[in-house]
């Protein structure tokens, strides 16, 4: 009896060590912003830092839930967090910057993009409008996720 018992209170500790342990990353950029849904048009719920240690909640299609050190809960992109603890950064210079200004290789580079974008669009013909309507249209995370959820995405030439 001893010999079947000892088998199953190993397993029994071993199972609970498994799920007490926490998956820890550690923030790679030089901030990252916490949403509240797995997209960037999600509210913004908390920012983390360079070197920031985050637990890892659930992993869902390449998106993190997180638990930050102000123990708020998001989602982050996985591409912003490092599995090894990552040493905090030395400037403030872009923490300080509105928005996710620094949790993208492209961000830097668009805003200028929109300077030369009109001009660009006018001079080929096309009416630039349609950007000016989509820039000042507001919608909000709760709507986009009913319009996901209906099903009423569709590629280009589906005739649904």
């Amino acid at each position: 009896m001893t010999r079947r018992l000892f088998p199953l209170v190993a397993l029994l500790v071993l199972a609970a060590s498994v799920a007490g342990a926490q998956t820890s990353r550690w923030v790679e950029r030089t901030k990252a912003d916490v949403r509240a849904g797995r997209g960037s048009y999600f509210d913004v719920v908390d920012t983390v830092l360079k070197g920031e240690q985050v637990e890892i909640v659930r992993s869902e299609a390449r998106w993190l839930s997180v638990r930050t050190p102000r123990a708020k809960v998001g989602w982050v992109f996985e591409a912003a967090l490092a599995t090894q603890p990552v040493s905090g950064g030395t400037s403030d210079f872009l923490k300080l910057a509105p928005g996710d200004a620094s949790t993208s290789a492209t961000a830097a580079s668009a805003g200028a993009k929109g300077l030369y974008a009109e001009d660009y669009a006018r001079a080929k013909g096309f009416d630039y409008s349609v950007v000016s309507w989509i820039e000042e249209t507001q919608v909000t995370a709760a709507e986009m996720e009913r319009f996901i959820s209906a099903g009423r995405l569709r590629g280009a030439g589906d005739p649904r």
